[in-house]
């Protein structure tokens, strides 16, 4: 629930901040520790007042108390919308301060809300170590994810959010095949009118690629409290 602010000049854009508590930190079916806070930051930020064109920054920290690593993300994508499709293209770079170690990728997704009703999306996302080389070497490692999600308004205040999806690697850490499905319920609940507090419960089910890579399932389960500003 973010609300549009106007700058100086009357170009509007979106923005929002969001903490967050979650039993592990789950990354595309890999679990990455436990016990994990994070901290987020995303704006969508229009080209100009006369285009469609919009850039998508932000950022994210999230640090495992257990069984991972602090991890800090920094993102920018250009926004294209086509005929009721939204086209996203850029990249992110990832930091691991307590190993000392980054990476990056690049990729795009395509969205569509079908009817206003069911929302698609389908992504693919090269990262530059994502076959696992040695940190003197580059080598991509693609991820491909095909999600569905539906919003469901139960009281002014109230909603329930579910999305479900599937994932394909390949060379990606460890991963050539079938990676995961995934499934996740939250419950948004509108406490003012730019916060919101969403619980949420979910799973990934460790397909036959993943399972190679020696992965499970996983059961995930947090919450989060977002403001727009």
């Amino acid at each position: 629930m973010v609300l549009p602010v106007a700058d100086a000049e009357g170009v509007s854009f979106d923005g929002g901040a969001t903490v967050g508590f979650h039993n592990q930190y789950n990354f595309r079916g890999f679990k990455a520790g436990a016990r994990a806070p994070s901290l987020a930051v995303d704006f969508l930020i229009p080209v100009s007042t006369n285009s469609e064109l919009a850039l998508n920054v932000g950022e994210w920290y999230i640090n495992p108390a257990e069984d991972g690593t602090d991890e800090f993300g920094l993102y920018t994508f250009l926004v294209i919308p086509v005929a009721g499709f939204n086209f996203r293209v850029g990249g992110t770079f990832f930091a691991f301060p307590e190993r000392d170690s980054i990476t990056g990728e690049f990729g795009a997704t395509v969205s569509y809300s079908v009817a206003n009703y069911v929302d698609l999306e389908l992504a693919w996302w090269s990262d530059v170590k994502g076959d696992g080389a040695p940190d003197d070497e580059l080598r991509l490692g693609h991820y491909i994810e095909f999600s569905v999600g539906k919003f469901f308004e139960l009281k002014n205040w109230l909603g329930v959010e579910v999305e479900a999806g599937i994932s394909y690697g390949i060379d990606y850490y460890g991963v050539d095949g079938l990676n995961h499905t995934f499934g996740t319920i939250g419950f948004p609940i509108g406490i003012l009118e730019t916060t919101t507090l969403t619980p949420y419960v979910g799973g990934t089910l460790a397909l036959e690629g993943l399972k190679d890579a020696g992965r499970s399932d996983q059961f995930v389960a947090g919450i989060s409290l977002s403001v727009g500003f």
